[in-house]
C-alpha cells in the first residue's frame, strides 16, 4: 500500500498485502482497521496531518528507523502508540506472525483544540492502557456506524483518550530510553514474559535475566516502561486473556489458567479492574 500527497503532508507506505480494510468516519475521529499478510520485516513510511493513535492487536514487536530524521530503535512493550500530527517516521517493523492486525485512529484537530487548547502530543511507542484499548474494541465491533448513538460513543471515547494522553504527556516516555533498561534487555524481558504468561513469573528471575538486583531492576524497568514489573506482567496477562476471550471457545477457567491466574476469582477481579467488565461480560460485548 502506497500513498503520498504532492505537498508531502501525507505519506503512507506500508509493506505487506492488505487482506481487509474498514474505515469509519465520525465528526471527531476517523477509525481505520487493517489486516495484512506480512513478512518478518515490514517497511513503514508514515506522515499525517492529524494526531494518530495506533492499536496493534497482533504482529508488531519492534520498530526502528528515523523519526523526523533522528534514528531510533524501539521495542514495543505495549500495544498502543501515539504519533503527533506532522511527525514523519521512516523505518521498519519487526513482526512476530505472518499476519498483522491493527487499528489507527485519527483525531480531528478542531476537536482537540476545543477540548485541550494547549495540548501538544509527544510520540509514545509501545504503551498499554486497557481503558483505551477496550473502548476502541467496542467502537470497532459496533455494527451501526452512521447514527447519533455511535457518534456519541466515539466522542466519549475520544474525549477520554485525549485526557489520558494529556496526563501521560507530563510523564516520561519510553521513547529514547534514559537511564532505564537497554533496548536489548527490555526486549529480553518482554519476550520472557510473553513466553511464560501461563505460569508464575518471579521478580528475582526477571531481574536475573538482565543481571540486576531486584531493587535496581524495579527502578530501571519502571523508568523504561512507566509500569512496575508486576503491573506490566498483569497487564500482559489481561491482554492475552482478552485475545483468547475474543478468538477462542475455551471456558473462562481455562483462559484464566492459560494466562497465569490459578484461581478464577483472582482472574475475574484483575480483569474487571483493568477493563471495567468481568471476563464473561467482555466476551459477550465483543461478540455482540
Amino acid at each position: 500500500m502506497s500513498n503520498v500527497s504532492e505537498n508531502g503532508e501525507f505519506i503512507r507506505i506500508v509493506g505487506g498485502r492488505v487482506l481487509s480494510n474498514t474505515v469509519v468516519h465520525t465528526p471527531v475521529i476517523r477509525i481505520e482497521s487493517f489486516r495484512r499478510d506480512v513478512s518478518k520485516q515490514v517497511q513503514w513510511h508514515f506522515k499525517q496531518p492529524e494526531l494518530a493513535l495506533f492499536f496493534y492487536r497482533r504482529g508488531a514487536r519492534k520498530l526502528r528507523g528515523k523519526m523526523d530524521g533522528k534514528s531510533f530503535d524501539q521495542q514495543l512493550a505495549g500495544n498502543l502508540a501515539v504519533y503527533p500530527a506532522g511527525l514523519e517516521i521512516d523505518g521498519e517493523f519487526t513482526v512476530t506472525s505472518a499476519r498483522s492486525d491493527y487499528t489507527v485512529v485519527f483525531f480531528d484537530q478542531t476537536f482537540i483544540s476545543e477540548r485541550l487548547p494547549s495540548f501538544a502530543a509527544a510520540p509514545r511507542l509501545g504503551f498499554d492502557n486497557p481503558a483505551i484499548a477496550f473502548g476502541l474494541e467496542e467502537l470497532c465491533s459496533e455494527p451501526h456506524h452512521d447514527d447519533d448513538v455511535y457518534a456519541m460513543m466515539a466522542e466519549g471515547w475520544a474525549t477520554q483518550t485525549l485526557a489520558v494522553l494529556k496526563r501521560m504527556s507530563g510523564t516520561k516516555t519510553p521513547l529514547g530510553n534514559r537511564g532505564g533498561l537497554t533496548q536489548c534487555n527490555l526486549k529480553r524481558i518482554s519476550e520472557f514474559v510473553e513466553e511464560n504468561l501461563g505460569r508464575s513469573i518471579g521478580l528475582i528471575e526477571m531481574a536475573s535475566l538482565v543481571g540486576l538486583s531486584t531493587r535496581h531492576f524495579i527502578r530501571a524497568f519502571s523508568e523504561s516502561t512507566g509500569d512496575t514489573p508486576h503491573q506490566y506482567v498483569i497487564g500482559r496477562r489481561i491482554e492475552r486473556a482478552k485475545y483468547l476471550l475474543i478468538s477462542e471457545k475455551c471456558s473462562l477457567t481455562e483462559i484464566g489458567l492459560a494466562v497465569g491466574f490459578s484461581h478464577s476469582q483472582h482472574f475475574t477481579t484483575k480483569f474487571k479492574q483493568h477493563t471495567g467488565l468481568c471476563p464473561s461480560g467482555f466476551r459477550a460485548a465483543v461478540r455482540h
